[in-house]
Order: structure tokens, then C-alpha cells, then sequence
């Protein structure tokens, strides 16, 4: 062997023993990188452990000099790598200094420090395997060729069979990347400090203001530059697996800063949920609970909810592409909406009473507001749940409300109230159903009512056009308490204080829903309808109480023989049937009432213009039958004037009669006129 050759030689085992030292000196000194470090090291000391056996057994070629001519470039070929592994190994000590500080000193700084390391990490999976493949083939050749001696050729055959072993588990998957455990677990503990520090519970207020909405989400959003620093440690982690425990400690926050968001609202009241609970409540507080439910879903879903998915795209969106943000905002609001949906299905399922439905009408309107913003919202998968929930509330309130109009109409058909009014006044019933009904179709409720009523109907395939909705539930009402008041006039025995009470109770239902919307939703045709038949009864009762009284008015048997002493006679006798008739039917009257006054000045006038002219003709028609000193005024006991006086006071309700001693006369406001002749008897 020359000396060139020799040198040669002794160079490349010098070259193999200082890649060893190196390797292993390396390899040494990353063990300070700490505990999630160890597990990359002893994968890296096995490859640098394999290595020096070959080194050693190589030694002795420097006294075989023909053979070491063949493996000098094979051992020079197979020690480049290694040198190249080694080095990326001298970076990981120069990254060690950063990677051991917290993050909040210098984020960026730290982030560089992690790409840096994720580099020669990956450099390392992809490089070892080639090394290993190239000091196993040169230490195969040494050992096939005899080149060493006996000892340190056994002692290669055994680190050959041990690399062999290594490859076999193939190194490039083994070697992971737990070099990146301690950093990545202080970019996860630094973006939870960043969102507890800047997102604080929304200040809720309790009912929706859409002016003051926008400046409610801006309490939760995020300054740019915070929202920097999130998805640079976001993107960061998601590059090394790490997304989803950043995702799981924003679910973590968010939900807590969302409950408590919702508590500031006081909603104890939620936790009051069964049925059977909720019907024990006093009906002050309930329909209170109700009101405040009412708008505290509204302002969970429009205000916090939605703020809460604003913030969840900011933060999220970009780094994983939307893929988490549904899931998130499922698992921050399903606490909330949840205790708000036991609370709307326990009022739902409770009693049901007439006075409930304008609260049930209440809930609907707002899910029914609400809805569109939880279509849009809770648009994704995780979030069907949520939607499906909140869409069978709606339908169970739906239901409900309509139960409770269509047995509240039930109830007025099979309505019996204690003893009929003395008076023929309008009813407990008659004003409690009307106004129950103006109510109902004020602006507050009339399109609610409306809608409810149509959705309900299609789901049973009726109620198309005209015949759906308010406007035929009303009728169907009004026809049922109309029913119900024509029943209970029956039981008045006097027909005359039965067309009174009809017409009561009939022209109160006419007046009170023309002054409302119940007019429109009537139609003209039933308001004319109900004015037709106030007009008969008005009538009727002038024939029953006046039509006797004018009778005595006529003129029959004035042409028959007797002559004038006869006829004066007839005319004195029809007179004081007449007063008899007139006292009788005031002090039959004195005891009604018509509380109407459009009504009641309507029937006065009627009265009035049927006895004051027959009354006035007919004392004037025979004045000439008597002396001028014993004219007609003697024999009758009212003037016309006095009988127009008595009959405005009378249907007024302002005339208190009271029986004459002795006589069958009416004292009112008015002296007593006695009849003529009563002191010759």
C-alpha cells in the first residue's frame, strides 16, 4: 500500500471517529432540551450507538493496507450523512435558549423557533434512513471481506444485526416529532391566556334594542392585532396537530364566558320548567316569567349568539377553514338555548286558560323573529339539533295557542252564569267575550293570531282563502256568544225585559267591534246584520210596553149614537185608561235598563214620537166636548208636555216613581195632576 493510500485511509477512520465523538457529544447535550425531548434523543443515540461499533471495528484498516484501499470511499461515502445529521443537531442547541421561555415574552421570536425546530426535525426523519443504509452496507463489506480482526469483526456482526433490527421498525415513522411536546403545550397555554384576558361576558340588556345592538357585539370583538397573535399560535399548532386542543380550549372559555353572559340576565326564573310546577305559580308571576322569556330569547339568540359566531369566524375561520366553527358555537350555546327550550315546553304542555293565549301568542312571535337569525346561525351539522328543537317549540306553541282559542269558544257555548240581571243590562259574558276578542285583534296581536291560525288550519288541509285565519275565528265567536245570549234571554218571563236584554247585548257586541278592528274582520254585512236585529227587538219592545198604552188612543165607537154627553163621557173613560196604561208601563220600564246612550236616545225618540203626538191629538181632537170652565185639563191627569217630560226622564234611568196614596198615579219630578171629579166621588 503506498503512503498516499495509507493517509488516505487513516484520514476517512479519523473522519468516522469524530463523526462518532460528535454524534454522541451531540446527542448528549440535547438531553437538556428536558423530558419531551427524550423520546426523538434515544431514537437518535440508537442510530449514533449503531454507528460506533462500525468506527471501532474500522480502526484496524490502517494495517490492511490492500484491502482498505477497496472501503475507503464506502466509509467516506457513509460518514458524509452522518455529519449532516450532526450538524442539524448544533441548531437544536442554538434553539434550545428560545424554546425554554414563554411565549408571552416574544411571540414571534418563539414561532420562528418552533419552525425552525419542525425543520431539522423533519430533516432528521428524512435523512436518518439513508445514513443508516449507508454505514450498514460499508460495515457489511468490512465484515465480508475479513478486514478486521476477529473480535471487532463480532463485535460489528452484532451492531450490523442491531441496525438491521432498527430499519426493520423503519426510523422515518418512528422518529416523530415529540421534540415539539414543551413548545407546542406553551402555544396552547398562551392562546388560552390570550382569550381569557380579552374576552370578558357581554353586558346583556333586557329586551332587544336594535340601536343599541351593534354597540353590545363590539364589547366581543377582538383588536386586530390580538386576533394576529390567536391565528399566527392557531396556524402554528394546526402545522403540528396541535388545532384541536387550541379548539378545545376556545369551546372551553367561550362557553363559560357565554353562561355567564346569560346569568346576568337573571334567569332563575328558567329553572322552573315542568308543567306541573309551572301551573302551581300564581298567574302574576307566570305570565311575568313568560313576558321576560319572551324577550331573553331574543336578545340570547340576536345579541349573544350572534356575537358569539361573529367571533368564533374571526378567531377560527381563516386557520381551519370554518371547519370548527360550527361545532364551537353548537357547544357554546347549547346550555342557554337549552334551558330556554325546557322552559317554553313546559308552558307549552301546562294548563291551558283563555287569559294564557295572548302569552303563548307572545312566545311564538319571537321564536318566529328569532328564527331566521337561528337559520343562520346554527347552519351546520353539529347545530341541527339546536334548530330541530327550537323549530318543534314553535310548532308546540303553535298548537297550543290554537287549542286554547278553539276550546275558549267552547267555553263561551257552554257558559252558564248565575241569575240573569234584573234590568235586562249586557252580561258578564257578553262583555268579556268582546273585549277578549278586541284584544286579540289590536295591532299587538291581530297578525300573530292570523298566522296562527292559518298554519295550524294547513296542517289539517283547511282553512284556504277566506274561511282561514282570524277573521272566520272571530265570526265563529261571535255567532257562539250571539247563540249563547238569545238562549239566556229565555229566561226572562216578561217578553218585553227579553227584547231589552237582546237588544243590549246585541248592539254592545255591534258598537264595541265597529269602534275596533272586530268590524273589519265582522264584515259590513254582519255589522248591518246586527243592526237589523237591535232595530226588532226595539220594536218588539215598543209594541209590548207602548202598544198597550196606545190602544186607549182610539178613536173606535166615537161615531155611534149617545150624543155628545156620551162621547165626552167615552173620551173621559179612555183617558184615565190611558194614564192607568201609561203609569203601569213606567213603572214596568223604571226597572230596565239601557245602558247605551246611542241606544238608548235611539229608543226614546222611537217612544216618544209613537205616544206624544197620538196623546197630544187626541186630547186636543175632543177639547170642544167640554165647557170652557170644566175644559179637558180637569179630566186627565198629564199634558202632553208632561207625558214627553216623563217618557226622557223614564228611558234616562234619571225618573224615581213612587205609588200615590190612594190612587193608581205616577209621582215624578213633576207635581201630581189628580183626576177630574176625584173630590165629587
Amino acid at each position: 500500500m503506498g503512503e498516499s493510500e495509507l493517509s488516505r485511509l487513516v484520514a476517512s477512520e479519523n473522519k468516522l471517529i469524530a463523526a462518532r465523538q460528535a454524534l454522541c457529544e451531540s446527542l448528549g447535550k440535547t438531553r437538556e432540551l428536558g423530558v419531551a425531548l427524550s423520546k426523538s434523543e434515544n431514537k437518535l443515540k440508537i442510530i449514533s450507538g449503531r454507528l460506533q461499533p462500525i468506527q471501532q471495528a474500522m480502526g484496524p484498516l490502517l494495517d490492511q493496507t490492500e484491502s482498505a484501499r477497496h472501503f475507503a470511499d464506502q466509509i467516506e461515502g457513509a460518514l458524509n450523512p452522518a455529519k449532516t445529521v450532526l450538524k442539524k443537531f448544533e441548531e437544536l442547541r442554538a434553539l434550545e435558549a428560545i424554546l425554554m421561555r414563554e411565549p408571552k415574552d416574544n411571540l414571534d421570536t418563539y414561532l420562528v423557533g418552533i419552525q425552525k425546530l419542525d425543520e431539522c426535525l423533519n430533516f432528521v426523519k428524512l435523512n436518518s434512513g439513508s445514513a443508516i443504509k449507508l454505514s450498514l452496507e460499508a460495515a457489511e463489506a468490512v465484515v465480508r471481506k475479513n478486514a478486521v480482526s476477529k473480535a471487532r469483526g463480532n463485535r460489528l456482526a452484532e451492531s450490523i444485526a442491531l441496525l438491521k433490527t432498527y430499519r426493520a421498525g423503519e426510523p422515518n415513522t418512528t422518529l416523530d416529532s415529540g421534540l415539539l411536546g414543551v413548545p407546542l403545550e406553551k402555544l396552547t397555554k398562551e392562546f388560552k391566556r390570550i382569550m381569557v384576558q380579552h374576552t370578558l361576558p357581554l353586558t346583556l340588556p333586557d329586551r332587544l334594542d336594535p340601536t343599541e345592538t351593534k354597540d353590545i357585539t363590539e364589547q366581543i370583538i377582538l383588536p386586530p392585532a390580538v386576533l394576529k397573535r390567536l391565528q399566527a399560535i392557531m396556524q402554528n399548532l394546526a402545522n403540528n396537530g396541535g388545532l384541536e386542543k387550541c379548539v378545545e380550549s376556545y369551546r372551553e372559555i367561550r362557553s363559560t364566558r357565554a353562561f355567564v353572559s346569560l346569568q346576568g340576565l337573571k334567569l332563575d326564573y328558567l329553572k322552573t320548567c315542568s308543567p306541573e310546577a309551572l301551573e302551581k305559580i300564581d298567574w302574576d308571576i307566570l305570565q311575568t316569567m313568560i313576558g321576560k322569556w319572551s324577550e331573553h330569547i331574543e336578545v340570547a339568540v340576536k345579541v349573544l349568539y350572534a356575537s358569539e359566531k361573529r367571533l368564533c369566524e374571526q378567531v377560527l375561520g381563516k386557520v381551519s377553514k370554518g371547519a370548527h366553527v360550527d361545532e364551537c358555537l353548537y357547544k357554546v350555546a347549547r346550555i342557554g338555548i337549552g334551558q330556554f327550550i325546557s322552559f317554553g315546553e313546559g308552558i307549552a304542555r301546562s294548563h291551558r286558560a283563555p287569559e294564557k293565549l295572548f302569552k303563548l301568542l307572545d312566545m311564538y312571535d319571537s321564536l318566529d323573529k328569532c328564527m331566521p337569525t337561528v337559520n343562520t346561525l346554527f347552519d351546520g351539522e353539529f347545530c341541527r339539533e339546536l334548530r330541530s328543537q327550537l323549530r318543534e317549540l314553535q310548532k308546540m306553541v303553535v298548537a297550543q295557542a290554537c287549542r286554547t282559542f278553539w276550546e275558549f269558544k267552547q267555553w263561551v257555548v257552554e257558559q252558564h252564569e248565575g241569575s240573569m240581571a234584573p234590568d235586562g243590562s249586557v252580561t258578564k259574558l257578553s262583555s268579556y267575550v268582546v273585549n277578549y276578542l278586541k284584544y286579540l285583534v289590536s295591532d299587538d296581536y291581530n297578525p300573530i293570531m292570523d298566522k296562527v291560525l292559518k298554519i295550524e288550519q294547513s296542517w289539517r288541509g283547511q282553512g284556504r282563502g277566506e274561511e282561514s285565519g282570524l277573521a272566520n275565528g272571530v265570526l265563529l265567536f261571535m255567532q257562539a256568544l250571539e247563540r249563547q245570549v238569545e238562549g239566556r234571554s229565555n229566561e226572562y218571563s216578561d217578553p218585553a225585559l227579553r227584547h231589552i236584554f237582546l237588544m243590549n247585548n246585541l248592539w254592545y257586541m255591534r258598537t264595541r267591534s265597529k269602534k275596533c278592528g272586530l268590524g273589519s274582520l265582522l264584515g259590513e254585512q254582519w255589522l248591518t246584520e246586527q243592526r237589523r236585529k237591535v232595530e226588532n227587538h226595539a220594536l218588539a219592545y215598543e209594541h209590548e210596553v207602548w202598544g198597550g198604552v196606545l190602544k186607549y188612543l182610539s178613536r173606535e165607537g166615537f161615531n155611534s149614537q149617545g150624543g155628545r154627553s156620551a162621547v165626552r163621557e167615552l173620551v173621559v173613560k179612555r183617558i184615565r185608561d190611558f194614564t192607568a196604561a201609561f203609569d203601569s208601563a213606567c213603572q214596568r220600564h223604571q226597572r230596565w235598563s239601557i245602558a247605551e246612550e246611542d241606544l238608548r236616545e235611539g229608543t226614546k225618540d222611537a217612544v216618544l214620537q209613537a205616544v206624544v203626538p197620538a196623546y197630544k191629538s187626541f186630547v186636543s181632537s175632543f177639547d170642544s166636548l167640554f165647557d170652557s170652565g170644566s175644559g179637558p185639563k180637569n179630566y186627565y191627569k198629564y199634558t202632553p208636555e208632561n207625558i214627553e217630560h216623563i217618557i226622557t226622564e223614564l228611558l234616562n234611568g234619571r225618573l224615581e216613581l213612587t205609588r200615590g196614596p190612594g190612587s193608581q198615579g205616577t209621582h215624578g219630578r213633576q207635581a201630581h195632576v189628580p183626576y177630574a171629579g176625584d173630590a165629587h166621588r
